[in-house]
């Protein structure tokens, strides 16, 4: 019924949006799989719920990023209000983006700060919808979705809990 082409892949855009219209709009369960045709930063900023890809079960709460590349298989269970942002990084190939799943715990404030900054910033310019609102968001999604940048700044070190 509906085909996705090669074309419709590569015309993804960069968007931002928010968790809990994810939650609400795809049931998100953690016995319902699902994966997107784009890599996917997600950005937990309160609550705390269950992450699955493959057969691995993971915990997250607040201050957790989870980085998604295109097509992983994953399910997530919120428990109770969760919010953060979801950054769908769009199709293109010279994004400088990890090459698999990372969940990492930012600890230090000065680092929760400057991700949840980047990811608003994301946010705004994705709403904007100003002329130059494209570029823009092409040359945020690289510091939004490049979490290891995080463990070089000045503190201490986010903790990667894995890369899947």
């Amino acid at each position: 019924m509906f085909e996705t082409t090669m074309q419709d892949i590569a015309q993804r855009p960069l968007k931002a949006v928010p968790i809990s219209h994810l939650v609400r709009e795809s049931r998100w369960a953690i016995d319902a799989p699902r994966s997107y045709l784009v890599p996917v930063l997600l950005w937990f900023t309160t609550g705390q719920g269950r992450f699955a890809i493959g057969d691995d079960l993971r915990g997250y709460t607040a201050h957790n990023a989870i980085f998604l590349p295109a097509n992983t298989l994953h399910a997530c269970e919120p428990c109770g209000r969760t919010q953060g942002t979801a950054l769908f990084l769009g199709s293109r190939q010279d994004l400088p983006l990890p090459d698999g799943a990372l969940h990492l715990r930012l600890i230090g404030l000065q680092q929760q700060t400057e991700l949840t900054q980047l990811v608003e910033g994301f946010r705004q310019d994705a709403t904007a919808g100003g002329p130059l609102s494209g570029a823009v968001r092409r040359h945020r999604a690289p510091l939004s979705g490049r979490s290891r940048l995080l463990q070089q700044m000045a503190g201490s070190a986010p903790r990667l809990v894995s890369e899947w």
